[in-house]
């Protein structure tokens, strides 16, 4: 679902850059003298998105690839962009007796014509750090919401630029996060609950 982030009163229902202009009339008629009153506005280009499919992480903790997200976005002219994200991800794992995980997410921002990172890739999402004590057992799910805000730059020799979230699940020690028998059940991409955004704010 793609939408634009809504119009302050007054102004155009449109994500086009504007200046838009409100002229109000005087309240009577009839007044003497006759007083209108004109405001301007700037309308930044502005576009938002959320809601979108989710993704399994799982095949990327052992080879370190990340994966593409469905939240990605056209920065449609040169210039400054701020970027703003809430990227969200899960991780359900059981922890077996004597055994420990090690497991965490991490989210990035790519340029997508390019491959360079623009925002990110050291950004935690959830984290799955447990140990058992002798002869328990015990599964459990941990979410997280890992910010994605900062500045991008679209310069005139590029005209346009492809942004998108790639997402990657993380394993640190023995068996990549993974001792004494411990399992992981499902890692994901919460696309239903994560979005990104992006204002223009300079040219």
């Amino acid at each position: 679902m793609v939408g634009d982030l809504g119009p302050v009163p007054g102004r155009l229902a449109s994500n086009l850059q504007s200046v838009d202009v409100v002229v109000t009339p005087p309240a009577a008629a009839t007044a003497c003298p006759q007083t209108y009153t004109v405001q301007a506005y700037l309308t930044p280009l502005r576009q938002s998105i959320g809601n979108v499919a989710e993704v399994s992480l799982l095949g990327t903790r052992t080879n370190a690839n990340w994966v593409n997200t469905g939240l990605a976005l056209v920065l449609p002219d040169p210039g400054e962009y701020l970027i703003t994200g809430d990227i969200r991800t899960n991780i359900c794992a059981t922890v077996d007796d004597l055994g420990a995980t090690n497991l965490w997410t991490t989210v990035r921002l790519l340029h997508v014509q390019s491959g360079a990172v623009e925002l990110g890739g050291n950004r935690i999402g959830a984290q799955h750090q447990f140990s058992s004590a002798p002869g328990t057992q015990f599964q459990t799910c941990q979410s997280g919401t890992a910010p994605l805000t900062g500045l991008v730059r679209v310069t005139a020799a590029q005209a346009t630029k492809t942004v998108r979230v790639q997402a990657k699940l993380n394993g640190g020690g023995p068996n990549f996060g993974l001792t004494g028998g411990s399992t992981i059940q499902t890692s994901i991409f919460d696309g239903a609950n994560s979005q990104l955004t992006y204002v223009k704010i300079a040219d």
